[in-house]
C-alpha cells in the first residue's frame, strides 16, 4: 500500500508546473469511476487540498501550494517512518495525513474542525484505504487529546489561532519528538522596529525592538479572512516553539516573502532531518 502511495503523491521539479509526464500514477485501491470522482468534487463547494481519486480525477486542477510546501519539506521526511506516530492538526482534505502514512508512519490522526473539510478527507482516506483517524477536534482544544505523537504537523494552522502561544504549548505537552511549521510571518525588514520597555528588575527602559514582534489583525485585514488573528515574524515564532518545549532548530524556509517553513525537535537525534529542509 504504502507504494500505491509514493507513486500518487511523487512529484518533482518546479511547483508550478505539472507533474512531469513520465510520473507514474497509481490508481486509488477504491477507486469510483470517473463520473462518480468527477460528481464528488462537484458536491463541495470549495476544495483546498489537491488529491488524486483515481481515473484522471484530483480535486483540483491546478497544482496548489501545499504541494510546494512538501516539495520543500520532503527531503526532511524519512522515506520509512518505521512506525512513527503523527498528529497532523489542522487537516483540511488530509494530503499530510497520506503522505505520512505513505511513509510508514504508525498511528496517523488528523485534527480538522470544518465539516465539510472532515468530510473530504474521510472520502480521501477511503478511497486510499488508508488507516488514519479524522476527529472533528479545533486546534484550541489540543489540550482535550490525552495520547502522545512522535510528529505534528502543523501547517497553514498558526496564524488563524487567537490563542497561539497556547496552543503551541498544548501542542508541545504531547509531542515526544518534532514539529512541521508552516505559517504566514512578517516580512523582515530594516525598517520594522516597535519601542517597548525592557531591561531587568529596576534598569528597565525603552528600547528599539527589531525582532520577536507579533501583529494583530482585525477583522478582515488580511486576504480579506476574519479566521486571521496573529502574524509573528520569524524570531517570534522559534520564542513561541521554545517556550513550548522545542530545542533545535532547522534553517528557516522561505517559501514566498512571508511564508515560513521550519522544523523543530525536542530531541538532538530526531525522527526528522532539520539540516534536509531546503
Amino acid at each position: 500500500m504504502a507504494n500505491r502511495f509514493s507513486a500518487m503523491f511523487t512529484r518533482g521539479g518546479d511547483t508550478s508546473a505539472s507533474p512531469p509526464a513520465a510520473t507514474r500514477v497509481a490508481e486509488p485501491p477504491n477507486a469510483p469511476s470517473r463520473d462518480e470522482a468527477l460528481a464528488l468534487v462537484r458536491s463541495f463547494p470549495y476544495w483546498y487540498q489537491r488529491i488524486y481519486l483515481g481515473n484522471g480525477v484530483y480535486t483540483i486542477d491546478q497544482p496548489a501550494y501545499h504541494e510546494g510546501v512538501w516539495h520543500h519539506l520532503e527531503p526532511s521526511i524519512p522515506s520509512n517512518l518505521l512506525g512513527a506516530s503523527v498528529l497532523d492538526v489542522g487537516t483540511n482534505a488530509g494530503y499530510f495525513a497520506l503522505q505520512m502514512k505513505a511513509r510508514q508512519a504508525g498511528r496517523v490522526v488528523g485534527l480538522e474542525a470544518l465539516d465539510d473539510y472532515l468530510r473530504q478527507a474521510e472520502l480521501c482516506r477511503r478511497m486510499w484505504n488508508a488507516d488514519i483517524q479524522y476527529l472533528p477536534i479545533d486546534a484550541h482544544q489540543v489540550s482535550s487529546l490525552t495520547e502522545e505523537f512522535d510528529v505534528v504537523v502543523f501547517t497553514g494552522i498558526l496564524y488563524h489561532l487567537k490563542n497561539p502561544l497556547q496552543v503551541l504549548e498544548d501542542v508541545g505537552r504531547i509531542c515526544r519528538d518534532a514539529i512541521v511549521v508552516e505559517t504566514e510571518v512578517l516580512v523582515d525588514h530594516p525598517d520594522t522596529r516597535v519601542h517597548v520597555r525592557q531591561g531587568p528588575t529596576n534598569q528597565t527602559k525603552v528600547t528599539a525592538c527589531t525582532r520577536g514582534i507579533m501583529k494583530f489583525i482585525e477583522r478582515d485585514e488580511l486576504n480579506g479572512d476574519g479566521s486571521n488573528w496573529w502574524v509573528p515574524d520569524t524570531e517570534c515564532v522559534l520564542g513561541m516553539l521554545r517556550t513550548a518545549g522545542f530545542k533545535y532548530f532547522s534553517a528557516p524556509c522561505y517559501l514566498t516573502e512571508s511564508r515560513l517553513l521550519l522544523l523543530a525537535s525536542k530531541a538532538s537525534q530526531s525522527t526528522l532531518n532539520l539540516q534536509a529542509l531546503r
